[in-house]
This record gives structure tokens, sequence and C-alpha cells, in this order.
């Protein structure tokens, strides 16, 4: 079971966090910030067999949408995920018994990197489990063109601009993973 909660709505945009709640009182609570670098995924990209493994170790799990690049810029982006942060530990208990004083983040490759982000927010979480994140996106190894993707098949310039909307989205198809 599970509950699907608006939790913001910003420029038109809804975004919304799936809940998993525990079967304790005042469970920790951890939040889940997919990947997909920035670009496409989803909340629903949790995998069944990972939600049952918080569930059992006692945690309400809470996927969470953020609108997605380009579309959306980076600060945008971190402050959706502030504000996701913001509504688990103030709202989170309307709608499950949670501890809003433990609260973990859990993200994955760019949901990593917007996770390790989330340690420098004033409502920062009490623990971060980085999962193939990226740490530094300002040095070399992200700015200069990579040997790997580099030797993929190109993408033009009208492919490019034909996958980018003119409003935000949160929920971006596998397809814009060439980009």
């Amino acid at each position: 079971m599970h509950l699907d909660v608006t939790f913001a709505k910003v420029d038109g945009c809804p975004m919304k966090v799936d809940i998993y709640p525990s079967n304790l009182d005042n469970s920790p609570a951890v939040v889940i910030i997919h990947g997909g670098a920035l670009i496409w995924g989803s909340r629903k990209n949790i995998s069944a067999e990972q939600i049952q493994i918080y569930r059992r170790a006692g945690f309400t799990v809470f996927s969470i949408d953020y609108r997605l690049a380009p579309e959306t810029k980076l600060p945008s982006i971190a402050e959706d995920i502030r504000t996701a942060l913001q509504w688990v530990r103030s709202e989170g208990l309307s709608y499950c018994s949670i501890n809003p004083d433990r609260i973990a983040v859990v993200g994955h490759s760019a949901g990593a990197y917007l996770g390790l982000l989330s340690g420098s927010f004033a409502c920062r979480p009490k623990a971060i489990v980085s999962f193939y994140g990226y740490g530094e996106i300002g040095s070399d190894w992200y700015g200069k063109p990579s040997e790997f993707y580099c030797g993929l098949e190109h993408v033009s310039r009208s492919e490019a601009l034909a996958a980018i909307g003119t409003s935000a989205i949160t929920e971006g198809p596998r397809d814009r993973f060439r980009f």
C-alpha cells in the first residue's frame, strides 16, 4: 500500500511524493531522490524490493518528484529538494507516524548529488546515502567531453531541441537519457 500526494505546485507543475508507510509508530523516514542525470526519471523508479527492504528495517519511505532539467535550472531543482524535505518534516505526520527528527536521504546518481546537496540546507537530513553520485560538477571530469560518450551516436541539435519542452516536468522518459 502506498499514498500518492502532491507536496508542492510550482508554476503550475505539481510535484508528488509516493509514501510507503512503516508498520511502526514514530518511524524514521527515508526520502528517495531518483537519478537520471537531472533530465529524466521519476519518483516511480524505486523498485518494490528496495521499498520492502526499507520498510522491513522500520522506515517509512518517501519517494519524491523534482522538476527536471533543462526546463528547470539547478538552483530551482535544489529548491524542490529543500521543499520536499521541509514538507516531509512538517506534513509527513499527517499521512503516517514518522519521527520528523529522524529523516535520511538516499539518492542514486543525480539523486545522490541532490542528496549530498541537501546536507547544506538549514533543514538537512540526519543521514545521507549517496549511491554512485557525483560530488563536484565543476571539475574537469564533468566539464570535459567523455571518451565514452563521444563514442556514441551523436545527437543532432534539432533532436536535442525537440526533446526540450516549454514548461516544467517532473517525469522524463528514458529516451531523454541519450542527451
